[in-house]
Parts: C-alpha cells; sequence; structure tokens
C-alpha cells in the first residue's frame, strides 16, 4: 500500500512540473512568434535593411508630387498581421488546455484515458480556428 501511495505523489509531482513546463513553453513560442511577425514586417516595409539614400529620394518626390504612401496592399498587409493574432490565441489556448489536463491526470490518474480523448478533440477545434487565421492571412498577403 505505502508503495503505491509513493507512486501516486511521484506522478502528481511529475504532471505538476509538467504543467509549468507546458506554460511557460508557450509563452516563450507566443513571445518569439510576436518578435518574428514584428521584424518580419519591418524587413517588408524597408524600415531594416534599405537604402537610405533612396528613402530620402523616394521622400522628397512624395513630397513634391503630393502622393500619399499608403496604398491597399498596405492594408492588406496590416489585416494579415491582424488575422496573426489568431495564431497566437490558439496557441495560448492549447497551452493552456495541456496544463489543465496534465494537472488533472496528476490529481486523477485512472481517468487519463477520457481526459486524453478530451483533450485531443480541444486541441482539433483550437487548431482549426489557428488554420482559419492563417488561411485568412495567406490569402491577405497573395491575394490582395
Amino acid at each position: 500500500m505505502n508503495k503505491n501511495l509513493n507512486t501516486n505523489i511521484k506522478s502528481k509531482n511529475f504532471y505538476k512540473n509538467l504543467n509549468t513546463f507546458v506554460k511557460w513553453s508557450t509563452l516563450i513560442i507566443a513571445i518569439i512568434t510576436l518578435i518574428l511577425v514584428i521584424l518580419a514586417s519591418l524587413i517588408h516595409y524597408g524600415v531594416i535593411f534599405e537604402d537610405t539614400t533612396n528613402v530620402l529620394q523616394s521622400t522628397q518626390q512624395d513630397m513634391m508630387v503630393g502622393e500619399s504612401t499608403i496604398t491597399d496592399k498596405g492594408f492588406a498587409y496590416l489585416g494579415a498581421g491582424v488575422a496573426a493574432v489568431g495564431f497566437l490565441g490558439a496557441g495560448v489556448g492549447q497551452g493552456y488546455a495541456a496544463g489543465r489536463a496534465a494537472e488533472a491526470v496528476g490529481r486523477n490518474p485512472e481517468a487519463e484515458g477520457k481526459i486524453r480523448n478530451m483533450m485531443i478533440i480541444g486541441s482539433a477545434i483550437a487548431e482549426s480556428s489557428a488554420l482559419y487565421s492563417l488561411v485568412i492571412a495567406i490569402l491577405l498577403i497573395f491575394v490582395a
């Protein structure tokens, strides 16, 4: 009896540590994704890695002609960036669900099969919203 109790305590600690790991790894992945999206948009709009003489010449020409530099393509890229927020939401939601599932299995190891099935269904639903966001972002970038 004592050996069985000791095994349950070890499994609870394992799932508690797994819960913490899932939360932190999800947060780190979300931050890295956000940094990459910001960096890609800065590179695309020429804020980074562009010759400054061309920027000054084009700015002077725009001021002389009186044209605006805002285009429909720019709004499409902005919309794609907003749609990319769906990726972050799905990732955070899946991480939270996995952490709670690990906590539930730690509390009740006998229900592991049922908890796993429900977590897989929930992850599939969350992943479908991320895929919809991805499709919308790709359409805005390449079609609009």
